[in-house]
């Protein structure tokens, strides 16, 4: 009768660890995706595809209190004077910044850019078009 009552509660404690896995704040999300479209330079689907790919393996990698104090570390660090110095000076901030910099360089690694590439319509004032047609002058009609 005993077994009964404990085996729901030892279901309910890994089912409530699965719905926290995954836990960071919309707004938080969507700051992090601006902000790496304005890294990345462009505002693509590919890129938002990118970015929030990214800030997923991020907060699959990270608790979101670890993140959270390692942007606010990151972002106030940089302030002047006294203020900034409780933030540069702190160890435990140091330790979430680089946590945060692991979970980013895995994000990076696992979401990979789409590069958009485009083509001028005019290749004839490129010095690049220029070569591609010296070689093809250079062996002229053999094929390999």
């Amino acid at each position: 009768m005993r077994l009964i009552k404990v085996v729901p509660f030892i279901l309910l404690l890994g089912f409530s660890s699965v719905l926290s896995a995954n836990d960071f704040p919309t707004r938080d999300r969507v700051e992090y995706v601006l902000n790496c479209f304005q890294e990345l330079g462009r505002r693509s689907m590919d890129d938002l595809q990118t970015c929030s790919c990214r800030i997923d393996s991020i907060a699959s990698n990270l608790s979101f209190e670890t993140y959270d104090y390692a942007v606010t570390y990151e972002r106030n660090k940089r302030m002047g004077g006294e203020k900034g110095g409780v933030f540069r000076d702190n160890d435990a901030g140091k330790a979430f910044a680089k946590q945060l910099t692991t979970a980013k360089e895995t994000a990076i690694g696992q979401c990979q850019q789409v590069v958009q590439i485009v083509a001028p319509t005019d290749l004839t004032g490129d010095e690049r078009y220029s070569k591609i047609n010296e070689v093809e002058e250079d062996y002229g009609n053999h094929r390999y």
